[in-house]
């Protein structure tokens, strides 16, 4: 009897689990997909998912949600044309769990009959000198997220942002809007970068702030990347060969007294 229980809570847990996985389909397309992807919302980045298992086998697509890069590395025709269609953006490797994207492709399936719409593909207007100034500000840190989110250019940098350069954690973002395109607000809004996704889980930039710094990056998207920075490493430098001149002259004030003081007086 006891045998029994043990099997029947064990299965009872197990079906727990991939209930709560199922539930929490929302969560992770937000966390995970919501950057390059809409279900409903119009193409991004990515296609537009809304009936995805209609145009591809389960099967693939719960694959390809694990290990996109697998497909291909080993050539597979839909996975080169995606990628030939987000303008050779990869989907990057997520560390996404069967679970979790059967989760992901439940919440589609379950979108996709009810007609819901799950994500947007942002703002859509000509950007004014307000944003830019705004955007520039936002990205320097000279105007703080309202999320409280870090500044850009602790791991970024880019053409004419701030005095020392920029942040090197990050990839310099001058190249970003000829990637994205117009999609650049949505990636910014939603990063799914594994670095950032921490960072922001909990400090998402609203759209109208992703939309201001994506339109500071476009300004300075055709101009040459920064050189690299040698400002700060010079004054750094100097800084330390004056700190040591300083800390030599005043030693030998003070082995000066303190010899004085040994000698003997004739």
């Amino acid at each position: 009897m006891l045998r029994t229980f043990s099997r029947t809570a064990w299965c009872l847990a197990l079906a727990a689990g991939t209930g709560l996985a199922a539930q929490d389909g929302e969560a992770l397309f937000r966390k995970s997909c919501m950057s390059c992807h809409t279900i409903g919302g119009g193409v991004k980045t990515g296609p537009d998912l809304k009936g995805v298992t209609t145009r591809r086998p389960r099967e693939w697509a719960l694959a390809f949600i694990q290990a996109p890069g697998s497909f291909i590395d080993k050539g597979d025709p839909v996975a080169l044309q995606l990628l030939k269609d987000a303008n050779n953006v990869k989907m990057p490797e997520l560390g996404i769990t069967a679970a979790e994207a059967d989760a992901i492709l439940k919440l589609i399936d379950e979108l996709t009959k009810s007609g819901k719409v799950l994500g947007s593909k942002g703002i859509d207007r000509p950007p004014t000198p307000l944003d830019l100034q705004k955007g520039k500000a936002m990205f320097e840190g000279r105007l703080r997220f309202a999320g409280g989110g870090p500044a850009c250019l602790s791991c970024h940098s880019a053409s004419g942002s701030g005095t020392f350069g920029g942040g090197r954690l990050g990839p310099q973002l001058n190249a970003a809007p000829g990637k994205y395109g117009k999609n650049l607000a949505t990636t910014i809004e939603n990063p799914a970068f594994p670095s950032m996704v921490n960072v922001f889980a909990k400090k998402a930039l609203t759209p109208e702030e992703a939309f201001q710094v994506a339109a500071y990056l476009h300004s300075v998207g055709t101009q040459p990347p920064p050189r690299k920075d040698i400002v700060f490493p010079i004054v750094g430098f100097v800084g330390l060969l004056g700190s040591l001149a300083l800390g030599g002259h005043l030693g030998r004030k003070r082995f000066r007294g303190v010899r004085k003081n040994l000698v003997p007086k004739a």
